[in-house]
């Protein structure tokens, strides 16, 4: 039963760290890349904790995993776990979590990776202090076009399209479900953590320089 005053639950995919941030392979060995992929879940947790307290529309956060050590870390802060061990990719695991909320009674549903860079409790606030809409899909751009923030009415009724070009196939999703749609302009939401250039920003950000170099 959820409480009265949280109709969206807001989840956080989140792959097993030793599984994580491949892109950064060849800068990052395996052990540093999972420390990364923990902390910025960490801080993504943190931030819509933070939200979680100033909002008026009230919101529950979740997260989506197979990883048994994400899923601790996750109990031990207070966030409910959907398992996605069944699930096959992270359209699957969204979708699962999706159905998980529908059935828990959330009459809407907020998808943020875990590893943005630096959301600001603004660009979170103006994203996700709104209230349930049966009929609008709010899906923001990642730099590189793909799609960092999603909400949409639950029982789903568009199809999740992650991947390369992500953020106009959920538009054109969201249009073909006859979802009305906004996409706001939250620069804070467009940077995760996926690039060489990624990691110097986040690590200058939070003033812990972090050495990159080329591994061979």
């Amino acid at each position: 039963m959820i409480r009265p005053d949280c109709a969206r639950l807001v989840v956080v995919p989140m792959k097993d760290p030793s599984r994580a941030k491949t892109r950064l392979g060849e800068v990052l060995d395996p052990s540093r890349r999972a420390r990364l992929a923990v902390t910025l879940f960490k801080l993504t947790l943190q931030r819509l904790g933070r939200a979680q307290g100033a909002v008026t529309h009230g919101f529950d956060i979740a997260t989506v995993t197979a990883s048994p050590a994400i899923a601790r870390l996750a109990r031990d802060a207070g966030i409910a776990v959907i398992d996605e061990r069944s699930a096959d990719g992270l359209n699957a695991a969204v979708t699962l979590a999706a159905d998980w909320a529908a059935l828990r009674g959330y009459a809407s549903l907020g998808v943020l990776p875990g590893d943005l860079a630096a959301p600001t409790l603004g660009d979170l606030l103006r994203l996700l202090d709104r209230p349930a809409a049966p009929d609008l899909a709010v899906v923001c751009a990642s730099a590189d076009g793909g799609t960092n923030a999603l909400i949409l009415p639950l029982p789903a009724r568009m199809r999740f399209r992650y991947g390369q070009g992500s953020f106009r196939a959920h538009l054109a999703e969201a249009g073909a479900a006859g979802l009305h749609t906004l996409a706001p302009a939250l620069g804070s939401l467009r940077h995760d953590v996926d690039r060489r250039e990624d990691l110097l920003g986040f690590s200058l950000l939070h003033h812990a320089p972090m050495t990159v170099e080329a591994r061979p």
